[in-house]
């Protein structure tokens, strides 16, 4: 009998064909049946008929849409500093409420591409934690657990910080630490202070309490240079590939993952008419140094530096800032139009 998997991800309508992409990619790779609870933030009903389409080939899964709005996720903070992530984005908070019959479930968030089986991930003991999660120790001059201390102070600084994007979740021993209460409880608490909404506050939670999961679990592509210089890793065979950079909006490292579970989809050429124009707009960013305090620091720290490796010419100021312009200037023309 086939091992049955439950895994959660949560959307809305705007990223629902990121979802099917990356359910898609996990059917493709796992042998095991699937329970997908889609934790639903407003997909229309025609496009969970256009993600059924597209999966119908594959007969190990079941899809559950869970309506979210009963949880009121528009209470949490998702506006100004913090518009460019989804209310959805604390969806997870309310796993163990959801199914709070399960032993053992994964979370993923949908800007994710699986490479091998995900039976690797749902069986790693937990041991005595809560939760396994992927360390963010690679980071060059940016330290993860500091940025939380400094939202709550008694977290302790020698903590590791880890990445919420895929969560295995001991869902018994999250209801009897009434998980769910705390995260809405410090949400509300720090909501001035957040930087990564949801990731700051399972931190803050989970401090020195969750199991370390190998960096191939949860791959952030992005990263690859960090940890070449941190951690001496010069190539990595990831069991998921997480695009903390959208390869939608961009051409990114693993691009070709992404776009090989895309190419066959019904969601081809949707993708690509509606991301075209904003990832013009994002690109002509780098032609505007003058404004560079309006711009997110991210666009030019994470795309320039970290995923072409610039941070190696230790550039700072309006240098670096012109350098970067540039680069996305040929990039633009001639590569990406």
């Amino acid at each position: 009998m086939k091992k049955h998997i439950p895994i959660f991800c949560a959307t809305d309508e705007n990223f629902a064909t990121f979802a099917s992409l990356m359910m898609k990619s996990l059917l493709m790779h796992t042998n095991s049946f699937i329970e997908f609870y889609v934790m639903d933030g407003g997909i229309e009903e025609k496009t969970k008929k256009l993600i059924e389409k597209d999966l119908k080939n594959f007969s190990n899964k079941r899809i559950q849409y869970i309506d979210m709005s009963p949880y009121n996720l528009k209470r949490f903070p998702n506006s100004g500093r913090f518009a460019r992530f989804s209310e959805n984005a604390y969806a997870r908070y309310f796993i163990p409420e959801i199914a709070p019959s399960l032993s053992k479930a994964i979370y993923m968030d949908v800007d994710i591409i699986v490479k091998q089986d995900v039976i690797e991930l749902f069986d790693q003991d937990l041991k005595k934690y809560p939760i396994g999660a992927t360390p963010c120790d690679f980071n060059i001059g940016c330290s993860m657990i500091g940025q939380v201390k400094r939202i709550c102070p008694d977290v302790d600084i020698n903590s590791i910080a880890f990445n919420s994007g895929i969560l295995l979740m001991d869902i018994q021993k999250l209801i009897q630490m009434d998980f769910t209460n705390k995260a809405i409880s410090l949400t509300e608490i720090y909501k001035d202070k957040l930087v990564y909404p949801d990731q700051d506050i399972l931190n803050i939670i989970f401090e020195n309490n969750y199991l370390p999961l190998d960096y191939r679990f949860d791959f952030v592509h992005s990263a690859l240079p960090c940890m070449k210089k941190t951690k001496g890793i010069k190539t990595i065979k990831p069991l998921m590939t997480h695009y903390t950079i959208k390869p939608w909006k961009q051409n990114v490292p693993f691009q070709e993952d992404f776009e090989e579970i895309l190419e066959g989809s019904l969601f081809y050429e949707s993708v690509f008419k509606k991301w075209r124009a904003k990832k013009i707009r994002y690109y002509l960013f780098g032609i505007i140094p003058v404004y560079k305090k309006y711009i997110p620091k991210d666009i030019f720290f994470n795309q320039c530096f970290v995923e072409k490796d610039f941070m190696s010419l230790n550039l700072k100021g309006e240098k670096w800032m012109i350098i970067s312009s540039l680069f996305f200037v040929f990039h633009v023309l001639f590569y990406n139009l």
